[in-house]
């Protein structure tokens, strides 16, 4: 299975239609067995979601992520689980033991079901804040 994770330093990137590194994960049997850093260009967002589907990606964690580039990567097949934030490494120590749906790992302001996806229901934020 292949992990990808969009990154600004340390941590996961805010937005994944503007970040410029990926971090690809291979995993096997609930181990990373091989990390590499790649350069995302400026390119359009259907060009962003073909690179993903290139790369053979599964799994696409990310921070915030536009509805359009989400349909996309969906689209392509590819498992997405906006509204992540925190540290690359404990994000995906988190993955890796089922714990990523623990609070400190949500985007301020994401209610409860906003990993379920744009579309079930669409995305719906509180008045005050939001995912968006």
């Amino acid at each position: 299975m292949k992990i990808a994770i969009p990154i600004y330093g340390d941590n996961v990137s805010n937005v994944f239609d503007f970040a410029h590194r990926l971090l690809l994960v291979e995993i096997e049997n609930g181990k990373v067995i091989e990390r590499s850093e790649i350069e995302l260009k400026d390119e359009s967002l259907l060009q962003r979601a073909g690179q993903l589907k290139d790369l053979g990606i599964d799994v696409l964690i990310c921070g915030a992520i536009s509805q359009a580039l989400a349909n996309m990567v969906t689209a392509s097949g590819i498992q997405l689980l906006p509204y992540v934030t925190g540290s690359v490494n404990d994000v995906l120590e988190a993955y890796l033991s089922g714990q990523l749906v623990q609070p400190q790992f949500s985007m301020p302001g994401c209610w409860p079901g906003a990993r379920r996806g744009f579309g079930r229901g669409g995305r719906r934020c509180r008045r005050r804040g939001g995912c968006g």
